[in-house]
């Protein structure tokens, strides 16, 4: 068994001089080190709070230099710095900039070859490298452990911290051992990052990652460079033109993200005959995926068709447009896409192509996440039937239990922690209790029951968003935990600015053009020249997502409506039409 590491300072506070870094310490570093004259926004306090040795969780924006609060940490901390990251291609992007500022760092992931494992364990086990990027799923390897347990961790840092939440419930369930890692390298102070997380996910992520009175910094969230837009579409071909239109109507490149595999190819197949367009998605080969996104970055696709599977590690700043022909599961998965458009500051948009029945879509991918108790008790039987000693890889469990992998791998992660199982390299496992279904597992089975609510909970806000007559910003910003001024307005979204954008390019909020002409203006109605007659309670008007509703009060420019099917709702009036 591999003893927990013994606490390098009392309570984990870093010596005086390190946690005590002069102002010019951070400002050479920063110059000399990173060629930077300034600090962005919330960087200097999150680099003084680790610095410090308290644990910090830091939510800012996609390009607001979230990586930079750690590595300059890490050139000032006594020992290694491990950073956690989701994606290979996240790892090579970040060590090969720190290679060319002269920063030891490393990385060690499944993308190399044995020998190449073997030669950066060795380095990391011989002292060498202040920076040390790995996947989650790396800590599984024993020998490598010990190699880290002799190495001095002066921090850990947790990229991308939302998939703690999003991915470690079922997806990628080696975050849930994070925790317990922390804790067995004698507990070094804990930095989170990432670019999206709502209250309650960042909850989750203190809870899963054990951080104690941890410092929380939330950035700017919506980047007013960015134009909010729900093009409502009625069936697919409506959705396919609008589509069409944004791509006509706005310079430069982009993404266009897809719910399903089956989906991307279509589009893909529809649109490269007009436009050079790339294809990413999970089931392509690795060699495709590569070159899809080369293409991309280097300017020679007009969009990039991707699932979700594209996107992190991205560093492409002048991406001038971010379109959802379906719409997420979540608004933290909306917002994490969305914000990769614009990183250069410059205009850009965000579309959203609303359809009512894409619901069904995400409600299937949320009804074969978590695995249930029968399918627990499966799980336990066939590694009870093991022999002693006996390994067997995780495919093999699954088929025999008739489980789907990915929550075969929930269920032997959850008896993993419990001391029931244990997990070798290549995958395989072996049994090592007497009794694997003797452990309780009903608390956290439970807690997925919760999760299931929980994710339904957030589908009905990414709903909510698309079919709000609130402004959308405000939205966003609520749901993550702010809370704006009666009299905010954002000025760049289209409830703000409603169909006045029709054929003209919608104003940024510095009074720039965005580089588009509002695919909005074939779905939304003709404004006329003369101020409209205002609508009456009683009389009938027509909404384009809604339908026809019948108006029970007005004020302003907006009005209460009766929709029947859809309900009471409120809506601009500018978005009615009399029936």
């Amino acid at each position: 068994m591999i003893e927990p590491r013994k606490h390098l300072y009392p309570d984990y506070r870093l010596n005086v001089s390190t946690a005590a870094a002069s102002n010019r310490d951070l400002e050479e570093t920063l110059q000399n080190r990173f060629g930077l004259d300034e600090f962005r926004p919330g960087q200097e306090e999150i680099i003084r709070t680790v610095l410090s040795g308290r644990d910090a969780i830091a939510i800012m924006p996609t390009g607001s230099g979230k990586s930079l609060t750690y590595q300059l940490s890490a050139l000032l901390l006594p020992g290694l710095t491990l950073v956690v990251s989701p994606l290979i291609a996240l790892m090579k992007d970040q060590t090969d900039k720190l290679e060319e500022l002269g920063v030891d760092a490393h990385a060690i992931n499944s993308g190399l070859t044995t020998r190449q494992q073997n030669e950066t364990e060795t380095a990391v086990g011989n002292g060498e490298g202040k920076i040390l990027y790995l996947t989650p799923e790396r800590f599984r390897d024993r020998e490598f452990f010990e190699v880290l347990l002799d190495r001095e961790i002066s921090l850990f840092v947790v990229d991308e911290a939302h998939c703690v939440s999003q991915w470690g419930h079922d997806f990628r369930p080696d975050y849930m051992m994070l925790g317990s890692i922390v804790r067995r390298l004698g507990r070094p102070p804990v930095l989170a990052l990432t670019a999206t997380a709502s209250p309650e996910v960042q909850d989750d992520i203190l809870e899963q990652l054990g951080m104690r009175n941890p410092f929380r910094l939330v950035g700017e969230l919506v980047r007013p460079n960015l134009f909010l837009e729900v093009l409502p579409t009625v069936n697919e071909s409506v959705k396919d033109a609008a589509l069409e239109k944004i791509l006509r109507d706005t310079h430069g490149t982009g993404i266009v993200y897809v719910a399903t595999v089956k989906e991307a190819e279509r589009l893909s197949e529809q649109l490269r005959d007009r436009w050079p367009i790339a294809l990413y998605h999970g089931k392509r080969t690795s060699k495709q995926r590569n070159e899809a996104q080369e293409a991309f970055m280097a300017g020679e696709a007009k969009a990039v068709i991707a699932t979700n599977a594209f996107g992190l590690g991205i560093d492409k700043p002048d991406i001038r447009f971010v379109v959802h022909y379906h719409f997420p599961g979540s608004l933290e998965a909306y917002y994490q896409e969305a914000g990769r458009a614009g990183r250069d500051g410059e205009p850009s948009r965000c579309s959203l192509l609303y359809r009512v029945e894409d619901r069904a879509i995400q409600g299937y991918f949320l009804g074969g996440k978590y695995p249930n108790l029968e399918e627990a008790v499966q799980i336990a039987r066939i590694m009870n039937s093991m022999p002693g000693e006996t390994l067997r890889p995780l495919a093999e469990i699954a088929e025999s239990a008739d489980v789907a992998r990915r929550k075969a791998r929930i269920v032997l992660t959850l008896l993993k922690r419990h001391g029931m199982v244990r997990e070798h390299r290549g995958g395989e496992w072996e049994r090592i209790a007497a009794d694997v279904t003797a452990v309780d597992l009903s608390r956290e089975l439970t807690d997925y029951e919760e999760w299931r609510a929980r994710d339904r909970e957030k589908l009905d806000a990414m709903i909510r968003y698309c079919t709000t007559a609130q402004c959308r910003t405000r939205l966003i910003r609520e749901y993550f935990g702010e809370v704006p001024g009666d009299d905010f307005r954002c000025g760049h979204c289209d409830v703000e600015l409603g169909p006045t954008l029709r054929g003209a390019s919608a104003p940024g909020s510095n009074g720039a053009a965005l580089p588009v002409e509002s695919a909005g203006a074939a779905l939304v109605p003709t404004p006329e020249e003369e101020e409209p007659e205002a609508f009456e309670p009683g009389e009938e008007a027509a909404h384009t997502t809604f339908g026809t509703g019948v108006v029970l009060a007005v004020r302003g420019d907006r009005v209460e409506m009766d929709f029947g099917g859809h309900g009471l709702r409120t809506v601009r009036a500018d978005y009615l039409t009399r029936a």
